[in-house]
């Protein structure tokens, strides 16, 4: 991890509360994140790691929003095990998702501190393209949120629609840093191929369940169509455990999922997803591609 000297002269004695890391794509946003929970620990604060990218998240599959207050490390395996939960958004992208992204934050945040957090580093997308609703959608988290620091990752200005008005506000602090040098950029085929990845590591080793979705709540409908992706949720809301429709029988309104979930016991409903998978080499597919 090559560590600039602005992230150093941030004291975590003072930090607190929710804190924001935003930023375009490949500006180092999670090398950030990950340095500051680290030295929060250190510290002994009682800090949670809200990774809140679905396509390119690393501490869960994509398509999903993941928080732990366990120790991050760069060589331990994820997903983490220990203390994890998880919100399902159904796709790789917030454009189109914005509501249940802004749900699961809310959602995931609570649970930090139902669980005696006191400092959230809040992970973002990096979806900040007016035209397609980013800067919205981040004024929109903080507005629901209501962060104690803002941490803006920028080259040349692209936030400054978002950062300049913020300054001005008395609600909480901004904090504008540089990009890493070392920073790589990655192009599209290169972050679907990281998604096929992540979606391979997290099915390997699956089986087959069958549910029958008459006797569960199945969100939007019980539209099933091959290799569909489906979250299983809890009581709650979190994410259980993902599968991949296999079979779907009208009849008897039963389903065949290919899920790394042992037990179906405690599924509360299906959520339908908005990608397909292809069960040999696990790229996405948006389901309107298909239409």
């Amino acid at each position: 991890m090559d560590i600039l000297p602005e992230w150093e002269n941030i004291d975590p004695i003072e930090l607190k509360g929710i804190l924001l890391v935003v930023g375009a794509t490949d500006v180092g946003k999670s090398t950030f994140a990950r340095y500051l929970y680290g030295c929060l620990r250190k510290e002994g604060k009682r800090v949670a790691y809200l990774d809140g990218d679905p396509g390119q998240g690393r501490l869960g599959p994509p398509t999903t929003m993941t928080l732990t207050t366990e120790k991050i490390e760069e060589n331990d395996p994820f997903p983490q095990q220990g203390s994890v939960w998880r919100r399902f958004v159904g796709s790789s992208t917030p454009v189109g998702h914005m509501l249940p992204m802004l749900v699961g934050a809310a959602r995931l945040i609570k649970a930090a501190q139902g669980a005696g957090m006191e400092i959230v580093i809040y992970d973002t997308t990096g979806l900040i393209d007016p035209n397609r609703g980013g800067l919205h959608l981040k004024l929109a988290k903080i507005n629901l949120l209501r962060p104690r620091m803002l941490f803006a990752i920028q080259r040349a200005g692209e936030l400054d629609p978002l950062v300049n008005p913020l300054r001005r506000s008395r609600g909480f602090e901004v904090v504008q840093l540089p990009v890493s040098p070392s920073v790589k950029r990655r192009d599209l085929e290169g972050r679907r191929a990281f998604r096929a990845e992540k979606f391979a590591q997290y099915f390997a080793g699956s089986q087959t369940v069958t549910l029958s979705w008459a006797d569960l709540a199945v969100f939007p409908t019980s539209a099933f169509r091959p290799n569909l992706l489906v979250a299983l949720e809890d009581v709650k809301g979190y994410l259980l455990g993902l599968g991949i429709v296999q079979q779907i029988n009208e009849d008897s309104k039963e389903v065949t999922l290919l899920t790394p979930l042992s037990s179906p016991a405690a599924i509360e409903s299906l959520q339908l997803g908005d990608i397909v998978l292809d069960p040999e080499t696990f790229f996405d597919q948006p389901v309107r591609e298909l239409a």
